[in-house]
């Protein structure tokens, strides 16, 4: 191989590569492979046992442009935990992508796009450990609260770990393998993850009520730092007898008794003139208004009339939706209810003048039944579906945010696929939906192409009070985003096989794909709140700015 000036090193490594490679494979055979893990199980001290800096990335591959969770536009600063993606044909695993983790050392070029990385082969921990499942690797340690999993895997490798200069490395506590093929590699191949450290502290305060009229956003809290959960009789007393609602009941009872069971959200499909085609506006309009017609009470508090049932959780989610999908995905959620459910708590018709829809949500937000439910519920589910991205939905983004300011625990919940072609393919709403900057100043009360409505003026005209206004709703929603992903981040076990090419690798998608999914997404909401967070501060600084030059 010839060298001059102007030899591209990434290109020239790859062609050392399939030397090397040709070279094993004529003296060793196809099946002694150095690079795969199961290849240096007790072989220490040979002619495989090489330092991994040395050891040339597998025979063909190259970095995927773009990786598969890279985000348009991502950008990395150094110090920036990410993963790598290199695709090609591997002998250890059916993927035809692996990862590796590094560190961003160095900025090689902007306007390339251009990075320089550090990699490592120890340095662990029971989110991410590649020799997990392998013959010989260590235990697994699948709970979050193994705090100490790195020293854990740290001592396995200083011991049994099958290289020795790996084993040396983590004896001296050094794991930064500068290798040759990671001295520039370009940002379309990368994708920031979660650190497993850094745990979001909630923007607002979730600890005074946001139905107190307290409207501070300096607090903090994490979702593990909620209040108890509240009681009906404890909420009664201490916001009354109507929890501050000022609607039209039903029957005398207010909307915390308009809740729904999940078999009875389950048995409307069993109504005639049901279709599986249905979205929540039709099955509202052809069987729930029919139903109701004259009788001054909603869907859920008709069939529950004899014992009407306190709504525990409540439900936030788009009637765009098909009902099966919406229905589907909080039975899978295994959620016990009662449910707060607004197509069918609300009395839907409009044919009786005292407990028209604008009656029962009352003269305000803060007093309508929304907030009411807020005030005793446990929880709150917020419900992904393929068709209808809820952060486009005034309701469904002002819902989160009350129900954090309220210290409600917010879950998600998704039916996880989508119908193409006739064939059920994986679609992840959760992840799809929330991987995209959804601004709420864009969001839409009812239909997007009609002038907006009341309800969406009344939440526009709340927002605005708040010192960042449209802001706090966002940095509310990307701290929900984080703290989910965050607990979704689990290491995959020992049921996929899809064993690391080399000692730099974690493995491919058929063992770490979900892995990388929630890191990746958590790392991407963490730095959206960080932005969303500077502006707020930035903007609470010049109001300050402003109004001191006002009293001057």
């Amino acid at each position: 191989i010839e060298i001059d000036k102007s030899t591209n090193w990434q290109h020239c490594n790859f062609n050392l590569t399939r030397i090397f490679m040709y070279n094993r494979n004529i003296q060793g055979g196809r099946n002694s492979a150095p690079f795969g893990v199961r290849d240096h199980r007790n072989i220490h001290g040979g002619i495989y046992d090489q330092d991994p800096e040395r050891v040339p990335f597998p025979f063909g591959v190259q970095f995927s442009r773009p990786a598969k969770y890279h985000t348009k536009g991502q950008k990395f600063k150094v110090g920036d935990t990410v993963w790598y993606e290199l695709s090609g044909r591997f002998q250890n695993s059916s993927d035809f992508i692996q990862w590796g983790e590094g560190t961003v050392k160095r900025i090689v070029d902007v306007e390339k796009d251009l990075y320089q990385l550090a990699g490592k082969t120890w340095n662990y921990d029971h989110y991410t450990h590649p020799l997990i499942g392998t013959a010989g690797g260590p235990n697994q340690y699948m709970s979050p609260t193994t705090k100490n999993s790195k020293a854990i895997y740290r001592t396995w490798a200083q011991v049994n770990h099958p290289n020795s200069h790996v084993r040396r490395n983590a004896l001296l506590g050094v794991d930064e393998v500068m290798h040759p093929a990671l001295m520039s590699v370009p940002g379309e191949a990368m994708f920031k993850v979660w650190d497993r450290e850094t745990i979001p502290e909630s923007p607002i305060d979730t600890f005074s009520s946001f139905f107190d009229g307290d409207n501070k956003i300096d607090g903090s809290a994490s979702m593990s730092t909620l209040p108890p959960q509240p009681t009906l009789e404890y909420a009664r007393e201490k916001y009354g007898p109507d929890l501050q609602f000022q609607g039209s009941k039903q029957n005398g009872y207010g909307p915390e008794m308009w809740g729904i069971t999940v078999e009875q959200l389950l048995a409307v499909k069993e109504l005639e003139g049901y279709e599986e085609s249905m979205t929540m506006y039709d099955v509202v309009k052809n069987l729930i208004t029919p139903l109701t017609e004259g009788r001054g009470v909603g869907y859920a508090l008709l069939i529950n009339n004899d014992k009407p049932l306190r709504a525990k959780y409540m439900t936030s989610h788009a009637w765009g939706e098909r009902y099966d999908h919406f229905v589907r995905a909080i039975n899978d959620s295994r959620c016990e209810g009662p449910f707060w459910v607004c197509a069918m708590a609300l009395y839907q018709n409009e044919d009786m003048p005292s407990i028209t829809i604008s009656k029962q949500l009352g003269p305000s937000i803060e007093n309508g039944p929304f907030a009411t439910v807020l005030k005793q519920a446990t929880n709150m589910i917020a419900v992904f579906t393929p068709a209808v991205d809820i952060y486009t939905r005034m309701w469904c983004v002002f819902e989160i945010f009350m129900a954090v300011k309220s210290g409600v625990n917010v879950q998600f919940v998704a039916l996880s696929y989508q119908y193409l072609s006739g064939m059920e393919n994986i679609y992840d709403a959760i992840f799809e939906h929330g991987k995209k900057a959804s601004p709420s100043v864009n969001a839409r009360c009812g239909n997007p192409s009609k002038p907006i409505n009341s309800d969406e003026k009344k939440i526009r005209k709340l927002i605005q009070a708040f010192p960042g206004k449209f802001d706090t709703i966002d940095s509310v929603i990307e701290w929900c985003k984080a703290s989910y992903h965050i607990r979704e981040a689990v290491h995959p076990g020992m049921g996929f096989r899809s064993d690391p090419e080399h000692y730099l690798f974690l493995g491919g998608p058929g063992r770490f794909d979900f892995l990388a999914k929630n890191l990746s997404s958590a790392a991407l909401a963490i730095d959206r709140l960080e932005e969303v967070s500077e502006r707020i501060t930035e903007r609470t600084k010049s109001d300050d700015l402003c109004n001191t030059c006002c009293i001057l």
